[in-house]
């Protein structure tokens, strides 16, 4: 062991944590350190004088008084006619943006699909199978937009 490493377990030696092995080479390091033998040396002393302290028990009450004192803390919560409209926003805003993102998609298939056909040769299957996409995109955007709502304002 060096010294890094030493200093990093010296805990663990103290409270008896260490492998035999680690322990063994812990302490052949302290016979040839004399740093490293004040480093235990202090944290004996401070792990003894730990186990000397008196435990106190909290009074009764005591944790739900903390809490209780604790600010209130809300999370973040929209406007109510916005998070209304976040849904359809989103889903007109996949609708207005659908070719670049048809594109995309179809780009992404002609280059990781082996034997795909590439972009500017776009097929009917190919740019219909991007539209479906766009398609689910849209409404998995209107949905999450409704789960946001129910859980903002209908759990609340």
């Amino acid at each position: 062991m060096n010294c890094v490493e030493v200093r990093q377990s010296v805990q663990d030696y103290v409270t008896r944590d260490l492998t035999p092995e680690d322990r063994r080479l812990f302490d052949a390091h302290l016979v040839e350190c004399a740093e490293c033998q004040r480093e235990l040396a202090l944290m004996t002393a401070l792990v003894s004088s730990l186990d000397h302290q008196p435990v106190l028990e909290p009074p009764p009450g005591f944790g739900e008084k903390v809490l209780g004192s604790l600010p209130r803390q809300r999370g973040f919560v929209l406007n109510q006619w916005w998070s209304l409209a976040l849904g359809p926003i989103l889903a007109v805003a996949v609708w207005l943006f659908r070719t670049p993102i048809e594109r995309g998609i179809a780009g992404l298939f002609g280059r990781y699909v082996p034997g795909s056909i590439a972009l500017p040769a776009l097929t009917m299957q190919s740019a219909g199978i991007a539209a479906a996409a766009v398609v689910g995109l849209g409404l998995l955007v209107a949905a999450g937009g409704v789960v946001f709502c129910w859980r903002v304002y209908i759990q609340e």
